[in-house]
């Protein structure tokens, strides 16, 4: 699942990373470092979780 989207970690941290950089430069300081820190690693936690449950299904298994 995560193969196929792609790198869905990095995706939301660039994302992050742009949409800060794009605001600071206009002057707005909304989104911070800590926040960027901490939304990459709730997403990285859930992949995680999603990855482990994904690779211990059986293959015949469905839900």
């Amino acid at each position: 699942m995560l193969k196929k989207d792609g790198n869905v970690i990095v995706l939301v941290t660039g994302l992050l990373g742009a949409a800060k950089l794009a605001l600071e430069a206009f002057g707005y300081s909304v989104i911070t470092d800590d926040q960027i820190n901490a939304i990459a690693n709730g997403v990285a936690a859930v992949a995680a979780v999603v990855a482990a449950w994904m690779n211990n299904r059986k293959k015949g298994e469905q839900s």
